[in-house]
């Protein structure tokens, strides 16, 4: 994996701001219902920086919600967030924080999935590639 272009040789005396990043930005999101849909894949030869990722569910059929990272290959990776809704729950809403950054390599690509009919679940992701 690569290293983030952004740190510094001596981090324990930093002097005014912090710097950032020299990467692209990316805010990307999707749903799905009763199926597997695409987020985002990672730019060929880039490395996804992830900071956030969240699941949101706004239904009151039961099922499964899952955001994961499948390969290149389309072999799975990385489980970030999954649970099982019950009936008649109205709305769960879990996000994860990664500080550092969860480096994703290129070709790698992150997915929403939905259980079963009518249980509708929109993954998203922040973070930034370079």
């Amino acid at each position: 994996m690569a290293l983030m272009k952004f740190r510094e040789p001596n981090q324990v005396r930093w002097q005014g701001v912090r710097p950032g990043h020299d990467g692209t930005q990316i805010q990307a999101r999707n749903e799905a219902d009763n199926a597997t849909v695409l987020i985002y894949t990672v730019t060929a030869l880039k490395t996804l920086y992830l900071c956030t990722a969240g699941l949101s569910t706004y239904t009151a059929v039961g099922g499964g919600s899952f955001l994961r990272i499948r390969t290149d290959g389309d072999v799975f990776w990385l489980d970030l967030l999954s649970f099982y809704q019950g009936v008649n729950l109205s709305s769960v809403n879990p996000v994860i924080t990664f500080w550092p950054p969860l480096e994703v390599p290129a070709g790698y690509y992150i997915e929403v999935r939905s259980s079963s009919v009518g249980h509708k679940v929109q993954g998203y992701i922040f973070g930034w590639e370079e």
